[in-house]
C-alpha cells in the first residue's frame, strides 16, 4: 500500500526538503494531468492519479499532517485517538490568551509583536523536537 512518501518519492522523515517536494509535485502533476490524454478512460485514470498526488503533496507539505503520516507508518495513534496534552499547556495558553487580549484592547503593537515572536519560537522548537523524535523512532525501526 502506497503512502504519501511513496507517492511523492520522498524519504520517510519529518524534516524533508520542501523545495524538492514541490519540484516532485510539479513533475508528477505535469505527467499525470488529464489534458495529456485523449482517451476518456485514460483521462479519468489521470484525474484519479492527480487527486492522489494532490493529497500526498498536501500531506507532506503540512508539518502536522506529515507527522500524522509518519505516526501511521510507525503504528502510532492518530491525533483523533490521542487527546493527551502536556500538563501545563492549558494554563499557559490561558495566560498567553489573556496577555494577547490585553495587548489587542490597548492596541499595544510592541506586546503583540513580542507574543508573535514567542509563538514563532515555540513553533520552531516544537517542530525541531518533533523531527528529532521521529528521527530516533525511524532509526530504531530501520
Amino acid at each position: 500500500m502506497s503512502d504519501a512518501f511513496d507517492i511523492m518519492d520522498m524519504p520517510r522523515r519529518f524534516d524533508i526538503d520542501l523545495k524538492a517536494l514541490h519540484r516532485r509535485f510539479i513533475e508528477l502533476s505535469a505527467a499525470n494531468h488529464p489534458d495529456r490524454f485523449t482517451d476518456p478512460l485514460d483521462q479519468a485514470d489521470a484525474a484519479e492519479r492527480a487527486a492522489v498526488i494532490n493529497e500526498a503533496y498536501r500531506t507532506l507539505s503540512d508539518p502536522e499532517r506529515r507527522a500524522g503520516a509518519l505516526l501511521a507508518v510507525l503504528g502510532g495513534a492518530a491525533k483523533e485517538d490521542d487527546k493527551t496534552l502536556p500538563p501545563n499547556l492549558l494554563m499557559e495558553m490561558m495566560e498567553v490568551r489573556e496577555r494577547m487580549e490585553e495587548a489587542i484592547a490597548e492596541d499595544d503593537q510592541a506586546a503583540l509583536a513580542e507574543l508573535r515572536a514567542w509563538a514563532e519560537q515555540q513553533r520552531r522548537e516544537h517542530l525541531d523536537a518533533t523531527a528529532k523524535l521521529f528521527d530516533e523512532a525511524l532509526d530504531k525501526r530501520a
